[in-house]
């Protein structure tokens, strides 16, 4: 594989990565006004949760890692955090590791609760 090509994939992840989050946050507004997405964002949001249990972290972060470090072997790494790289990168605040953790947890899980309430509580 060409070295631009391992770049082109990383950004590919990196891409749908963003893509998933804005699945998971967008989600949470979609389904007030549109109750048949509730059940799809539930399995979404426990599919997630699932991975990182199972997995330790996210595999789209490692993707995206592996394929940057063959693009650029001198390249930092993402340390696990994709969120931390990019909110450094783009809004320029120094988050640390446990910061995004819980910034990330929290996001799933109010992205969760917040459907499993739609579910049980649907609006009339």
């Amino acid at each position: 594989m060409g070295k631009y090509r391992y770049k082109l994939l990383a950004n590919l992840w990196a891409t749908i990565h963003w893509l998933w989050i804005g699945v998971l946050l967008g989600g949470i507004i979609f389904l007030i006004g549109h109750p048949w997405y509730i059940r799809y964002h539930i399995a979404i949001v426990t599919f997630t949760l699932l991975l990182n249990l199972v997995l330790g972290g996210c595999p789209l972060t490692a993707l995206e890692e592996k394929y940057r470090k063959a693009y650029n072997p001198s390249a930092p790494p993402l340390e696990n955090a994709f969120l931390r790289v990019y909110i450094r990168k783009h809004l320029g605040i120094n988050l640390s590791g446990r910061q995004v953790d819980w910034l990330a947890i929290l996001i799933k899980i109010a992205s969760y609760y917040i459907a499993i309430w739609f579910w049980i509580f649907p609006r009339r």
